[in-house]
């Protein structure tokens, strides 16, 4: 099934329309993953009505924590919750730790992210959602964007599955997608598209117009400029509020079908609002936070060994978000 894009007209796969859930991580006191909270929250999220897809090893979920053990089990979790109900993204990128002045093995890096894709692919995921590599260092006579390149093709040539190219924030400038590493990468077969993490319009218009011809599908990676980036081009939302108001950020893509934009645009407001109520916390902690309060049965720790948040602290939380979500109920 495909759906019409109400701005640019591009036929877009139902998989990447609407609010795409980057799963946060549950983990347990000692920092580890809490397995039967994913399966509590994998089971949330499956359940709930305005959510598209989910993304499993997310960004917000600290995707450069995993260890290949651990990804393959937390795909194997997911995939099997949400087989028949709902298609999962898998983040398949190799292990790397997110420290871009410590560069890893380019050879084992492409790798496990062959493996884990190869894994993800066979149980049942939907597509395989690859970082721009920035942990790679370029070989020699190369640039950045040719090793990037290398890597996609790679990867690409050795799977059979959907990928998606997902560009975070706070990457190395030289590793930053550009029109021409778009138009060196859409035309690979089974590159569908890209999560762009920015509020910057302009650079998502030039990434949208160079992808066009080749139906390369541009997914927002801030939930706070969701409404502007669908008038830009892009059709899909992945961001951290995607798990506790996905309602609302599904409200902002239907009015514009509808063409009722100052719905749409109201509805922005509030996501802009409702994503103040997190008390500038992490993603993770702040969301579970909220979902723990909507009886979601996910322990209170983090990934990072931090503290379990005061009660008040939660309190304020749900205080400040609930009554945006209700209001779209």
């Amino acid at each position: 099934m495909t759906f019409t894009h109400p701005i640019t007209k591009q036929n877009i796969p139902d998989f990447l329309v609407g609010v795409i859930a980057p799963m946060f991580t549950p983990a347990d006191r000692e920092g580890g993953i809490d397995y039967d909270g994913l399966r509590e929250y994998t089971q949330w999220l499956v359940d709930n009505p305005y959510v598209t897809a989910l993304f499993c090893r997310s960004g917000v979920g600290r995707m450069y924590s995993y260890t290949m053990q651990e990804a393959k089990k937390s795909f194997e979790i997911v995939l099997q919750i949400a087989a028949g109900g709902k298609p999962v993204f898998c983040g398949t990128s190799g292990e790397f730790n997110g420290d871009f002045e410590h560069p890893v093995d380019s050879e084992q890096y492409i790798s496990q992210t062959i493996e884990l894709s190869r894994f993800a692919q066979d149980n049942g995921a939907t597509a395989a959602v690859l970082v721009i590599p920035a942990g790679m260092r370029p070989e020699p006579n190369e640039s950045a964007h040719d090793a990037v390149f290398r890597f996609f093709q790679t990867v690409h040539d050795n799977t059979s599955i959907p990928i998606m190219v997902y560009n975070p924030q706070n990457l190395p400038a030289e590793y930053h997608t550009t029109p021409e590493l778009v138009r060196r990468i859409a035309p690979l077969e089974r590159i569908i598209g890209m999560k762009l993490s920015t509020n910057d319009m302009y650079w998502m218009g030039n990434l949208v117009e160079a992808g066009q011809r080749d139906n390369f599908i541009m997914v927002a990676g801030s939930e706070c400029a969701y409404y502007q980036a669908i008038m830009t081009g892009a059709i899909g939302v992945i961001g951290q509020g995607c798990s506790v108001y996905p309602n609302i950020l599904r409200r902002i893509l239907d009015a514009i079908v509808d063409g009722d934009f100052e719905q749409a645009r109201q509805a922005q407001f509030d996501v802009n609002r409702a994503l103040q109520g997190f008390c500038s916390l992490p993603p993770d902690v702040s969301g579970f936070a909220y979902l723990r309060k909507k009886g979601v049965a996910v322990s209170p720790y983090c990934r990072d060994g931090s503290s379990p948040l005061d009660e008040e602290i939660v309190d304020t939380i749900f205080q400040a978000v609930e009554p945006f979500c209700r209001n779209y109920e």
